[in-house]
C-alpha cells in the first residue's frame, strides 16, 4: 500500500524527471529492458501525480505533452 498527499508533489515531479532521464539514457545505450522497467515506474508516477492534482495545476501528462 502506498499513501501520499499533495504536499509531496514536488518530490514526485522530481522523481518523474529523473526517471525520464534514465529512460532516455537507457534507450540511447540500447538497454531496452532497463527502459521498459522504468517506463512502468513512469506510468505509476503519472497515475500518482495525476491523482494528486486537484487544484487546476497541469498534470504530469499535460506537462510532458507541452514540453
Amino acid at each position: 500500500m502506498f499513501i501520499t498527499t499533495p504536499e509531496f508533489l514536488p518530490q514526485h515531479d522530481q522523481q518523474r524527471r529523473q526517471v525520464l532521464q534514465i529512460i532516455s539514457a537507457a534507450e540511447a545505450h540500447g538497454h531496452q529492458r532497463m527502459a521498459e522497467m522504468n517506463r512502468q515506474v513512469l506510468d505509476n508516477l503519472d497515475r500518482i501525480i495525476d491523482a494528486l492534482h486537484d487544484d487546476g495545476e497541469p498534470t504530469a501528462n499535460e506537462v510532458s505533452d507541452a514540453g
